[in-house]
């Protein structure tokens, strides 16, 4: 589950509950405020989050508050925390209440938070007052309240109790009359007694016993925030113990929750990403060796694609079971990814690591049954080991990602971490972060390379080839990062930012009075399924005021063959608009020819690879054919990597209309090909 997701799930927990719930900070800042609490105070949450908690306080208590939370944080006792009490709270009129406040501590992340649950007790204390008035009306009214209450004599036997309390317990009004109070409460430390005991044999005042107890239920039990005050009945009466307590358990277990959920994926039970990182330190004994398996099972998005998400929760859960009954040993589970599980457990050396990945592997490959079907996971494993790889734990965790990557490129179960891979895959994301910054700061230039007319021997049109020369690696070649660029969905970036140079390119040289360049521009496979892209196309021929025929557009053969609807939708525009399509490196792909027929493009260009075989009598018959074919499906050809003058002189006989390579030109900085002074 994504961050955003456990955020709206805290949220929820925090709005279903019936009290007022209040998180502050270290220095008493109000962090969040729900619903109820804003119906208890009469603020808007956005009038008090970033406040200090003093401003819902009357002013005889806020005046201290400060000073008893830095006492606490300096170890002093706690005056409330971990207990509860009834309180004065402030509305936003100015009005003070009395309310039941209950406070609670969590650590997250290396700081102190504090949550605390309001009950309003105005109508709790109207009642109290009226006790003295009448008996009948004291019972109607006491019977009708959500809390409970009770009284105990001095061996601790319930002398009265009120139908919530009945109701909680699960025991008939009748049942309890004097039962004692502890042979229904879950006291495990025996404090309840102890406490409620004392307040009869001391003749001290002792004001009010604040303590949480769960009481036993039919169910899982209830946990009740209790306070406890002596009642004295006269002269001629023993004192008793008033009780008035609240059902706590659906604000608990909503807060318990969302701290869950800070550090638990909710499908599988695991530790999350930054939860595992956290642990990791805690969890290793040293002197010992571990193993740190990343384990990716890369079918999990197309399943959920085919199959919907719960489908796919179904199976990670599943999967999480697996490993948990696949592992014999003492291990640390993690959630990493939607598709990537990590595990730590320890080990004796490399080769039982390497059978307990392939042992895991086994299991999480075995078939998995949605729907009636039968679906399996494709799995690869990853090995990093502690400490013989490193003992920086963030390192390792990386390094075992980076072996899981080695794995899936190699087409095997399971990969050990590699110095060597791990260096590509960092230069591949310098040389990827790189990229962005090189686009965003036009560092990345366009050369040109011209494509002459064989029959003339005249410059008919130009490609633009990318060049980039990283700040920290030198040049790099474009057959490295552009694979790059498509892979981390930067090629759309990049081939717009392409397409803007060369549109900059054309309208300058008509500017300057030079004769109008014709210049084709590679797109890649992704961007040109994009519907947005003749768009994109027809703002830049109206802003830099070109002609459509001046720009061209090379796709390659894969794109052509997986057309779909809004491809052809797409090719259909570009043709409208007047823009020229040819597919580039033909013959290195699905090598079809019978597709041709179907295709609306002008030109084809024969790869490089044919080219450097034409000399050869099986060479020059399979170019031969490819020129007869696009000439009968009226296209243009041209010929790339033309080398030497005999290629170039066999592809003019041959009537290939276009030749490219550095026969002619090699590729140039484009001011330089077309001639344009500064």
């Amino acid at each position: 589950m994504r961050l955003s997701e456990l955020g709206d799930l805290y949220s929820t927990l925090l709005e279903a509950a019936v009290d007022g719930i209040i998180t502050i900070d270290e220095a008493g800042i109000i962090t969040s405020f729900n619903s109820a609490a804003e119906r208890l105070f009469g603020y808007r949450r956005d009038e008090v989050i970033g406040q200090n908690v003093k401003c819902l306080m009357p002013e005889y208590v806020a005046r201290h508050h400060d000073g008893y939370l830095q006492n606490y944080l300096h170890g002093c006792p706690a005056r409330i925390i971990g207990i509860g009490r009834e309180v004065e709270g402030r509305h936003k009129d100015g009005s003070t209440f009395p309310l039941h406040l209950s406070v609670g501590e969590a650590v997250h992340e290396g700081h102190r938070n504090f949550i605390g649950i309001c009950h309003d007790l105005t109508s709790y204390n109207a009642v109290l007052r009226q006790l003295g008035e009448a008996e009948e009306r004291y019972r109607d009214i006491v019977e009708s309240q959500k809390q409970l209450i009770c009284r105990l004599d001095s061996k601790l036997r319930i002398t009265f109790a009120n139908a919530s309390f009945s109701q909680v317990v699960g025991v008939q009004h009748d049942a309890l009359m004097g039962i004692p109070l502890t042979s229904i409460a879950d006291d495990a430390e025996h404090q309840l007694p102890y406490l409620l005991a004392q307040m009869f044999r001391s003749s001290d005042d002792l004001g009010e016993v604040n303590i949480k107890v769960t009481m036993k239920a039919r169910d899982s039990g209830a946990l009740v925030d209790w306070s406890f005050k002596r009642v004295e009945s006269g002269d001629s009466e023993p004192p008793e113990l008033q009780g008035f307590g609240i059902d706590i358990s659906q604000q608990e277990a909503a807060v318990e929750q969302a701290l869950y959920l800070q550090s638990h994926d909710p499908v599988t039970g695991f530790l999350n990403k930054q939860a595992y990182s956290d642990a990791l330190a805690a969890w290793i004994q040293p002197g010992r060796r571990y193993a740190l398996l990343h384990i990716d099972c890369s079918q999990f998005e197309r399943i959920t694609q085919q199959y919907g998400f719960e489908s796919g929760d179904l199976i990670m859960a599943e999967a999480a079971r697996r490993l948990r009954l696949g592992l014999d040993r003492a291990n640390l589970c993690g959630r990493v990814t939607s598709d990537d599980f990590v595990v730590m457990a320890p080990v004796i050396d490399q080769d039982e690591a390497q059978s307990l990945a392939n042992q895991l592997v086994l299991t999480l490959e075995a078939a998995y049954t949605i729907h009636g079907e039968q679906i399996r996971l494709d799995t690869t494993c990853g090995i990093a080991l502690y400490p013989h790889d490193t003992r920086a734990l963030d390192t390792l965790l990386l390094m075992a990602s980076s072996a899981a990557k080695d794995a899936r490129e190699h087409g095997v179960a399971y990969s050990y971490f590699n110095p060597e891979y791990h260096e590509d895959l960092r230069r591949q994301l310098d040389i990827e972060q790189g990229l962005k910054e090189a686009i965003d700061t036009r560092a990345i230039d366009v050369h040109l390379q011209p494509k002459f007319d064989l029959g003339t021997g005249q410059i008919h049109s130009y490609e633009a080839l990318v060049r980039w020369t990283h700040p920290r690696q030198g040049a790099i070649s474009p057959a490295l990062f552009i694979p790059i660029a498509e892979r981390s969905a930067l090629g759309q970036k990049l081939d717009r930012y392409v397409l803007t140079r060369v549109a900059e390119l054309i309208a300058e040289s008509i500017r300057q009075g030079k004769p109008e360049p014709v210049i084709a521009v590679n797109i890649t496979a992704k961007h040109f399924s994009d519907t947005a892209l003749p768009e994109f196309i027809r703002d830049l021929l109206q802003a830099y005021q070109i002609p459509a025929r001046s720009l061209q557009l090379e796709i390659t053969e894969g794109i052509v063959m997986e057309m779909r609807r809004t491809t052809t939708a797409i090719m259909d525009d570009l043709r409208q608009m007047g823009i020229e399509v040819s597919i580039d490196d033909f013959g290195t792909g699905y090598s079809s020819l019978s597709y041709l027929q179907n295709l609306m493009v002008d030109e084809l260009k024969i790869d490089k690879i044919f080219i450097d075989d034409l000399e050869s009598e099986r060479g020059a018959t399979l170019v031969r054919a490819v020129i007869a074919i696009a000439k009968a499906h009226d296209l243009r050809v041209t010929a790339e990597g033309i080398e030497t003058g005999e290629q170039a002189r066999i592809l003019a006989a041959m009537k290939c209309d276009l030749g490219q390579g550095y026969f002619f030109a090699r590729p140039a900085p484009s001011d330089e090909v077309l001639g344009l002074g500064s």
